[in-house]
């Protein structure tokens, strides 16, 4: 039985080309990587507060392909975390919540892109919840 090549292309890659197709290909599976958010920072006006107080913290976090981020926020207490809503990169994004128990509280937070690629935790952030005076 006889088969025929008409039509078909059969291409021949020197060893120059080979190694220049793989380098395309390494090229662009690195640039189409997902790459994660920044280290999120935590800052605040003031470090400590009464039983009661609405604190307020600002995030801020920045996505190296300026994808939106989310964040979810560990308060230290017993409330439970959840993921935000998505925001644009590199925009500071202000939270309050209310510790109803005095004590130290770290507060840390960490980001994921709209890819999920999940950034490393936040250094904490302490804030000193004094009881209420009467």
């Amino acid at each position: 039985m006889r088969t025929s090549n008409r039509g078909k292309r059969f291409f021949h890659l020197t060893p120059v080309s080979e190694l220049l197709l793989l380098f395309i290909i390494l090229l662009l599976t690195a640039c189409s990587a997902n790459l994660p958010p920044e280290k999120p920072m935590i800052f605040s006006r003031r470090d400590s507060a009464a039983v009661g107080d609405t604190i307020l913290i600002g995030i801020y976090c920045v996505d190296p392909e300026d994808q939106l981020v989310t964040y979810y926020i560990e308060w230290g207490d017993t409330s439970k975390p959840a993921w935000s809503y998505f925001f644009p990169s590199g925009e500071t994004i202000n939270r309050t919540h209310i510790y109803t128990e005095p004590g130290s509280y770290g507060i840390r937070v960490k980001a994921k892109d709209i890819d999920r690629a999940e950034s490393e935790w936040s250094e904490p952030f302490n804030m000193r919840i004094l009881p209420r005076s009467q």
